[in-house]
């Protein structure tokens, strides 16, 4: 960490903390986000909003270490070891808490549970991942897409594939751009739909 980082501000992989909020709930997003994206450093010392250098008075340094490493193991599942230490900058000593990118996503807090605990990085902010990417992730973590998944949960009725296939015709026919073109438009039939699906690389 450099003075010119600090000065340039907070990022998509960057945060500043001006002290260790007495919740960890507070940094705890940040820390997940990170891991479920590209990693990222959170800077304890450094005020967010003038980017002042206040630092952490030396006696309290390996205390609030142990605090931060601690409450990240504690509070993320999959466990998440983040790397802290202290670096000196401008005579002042700030504590830099380094979160690597993960390799068994989605990460999420555990007091608040896989469906709402899961947090993702966008530009400089920390948000709430939707259920679409949190599933995403957890297949990406399995060499799988979500997309390709089969359901084996859904029950699909004769009434609702015909449906399928008529609008899958109507969308056809509305996209020809002469009547030679509507004309070769074949019906969609359930026979159909299964033989695109075995050609289908899953």
């Amino acid at each position: 960490m450099t003075i010119e980082e600090i000065l340039a501000g907070e990022s998509k992989n960057l945060e500043f903390k001006v002290s260790r909020p007495e919740k960890s709930s507070k940094y705890m997003k940040i820390v997940v986000a990170f891991a479920n994206g590209k990693g990222g450093r959170i800077i304890f010392g450094v005020d967010d909003e003038t980017r002042d250098v206040v630092g952490i008075p030396k006696d309290l340094i390996f205390r609030e270490m142990d605090a931060i490493t601690n409450a990240i193991s504690d509070s993320c599942e999959p466990v998440i070891i983040p790397d802290v230490y202290p670096q000196t900058i401008d005579g002042k000593t700030i504590i830099v808490a380094e979160i690597a990118s993960g390799r068994q996503r989605p990460y999420y807090i555990k007091s608040e549970g896989l469906m709402d605990g899961v947090y993702i990085r966008v530009s400089g902010t920390t948000r709430p991942a939707d259920r679409a990417v949190t599933q995403e992730m957890y297949y990406e973590g399995e060499g799988r897409s979500f997309d390709a998944v089969i359901r084996q949960d859904i029950r699909v009725t004769d009434e609702e594939i015909r449906e399928l296939c008529a609008s899958m015709k109507e969308v056809a026919l509305s996209n020809c751009k002469n009547e030679s073109q509507r004309q070769s438009v074949k019906d969609v039939t359930k026979n159909v739909l299964l033989n695109w699906a075995r050609h289908i690389p899953f």
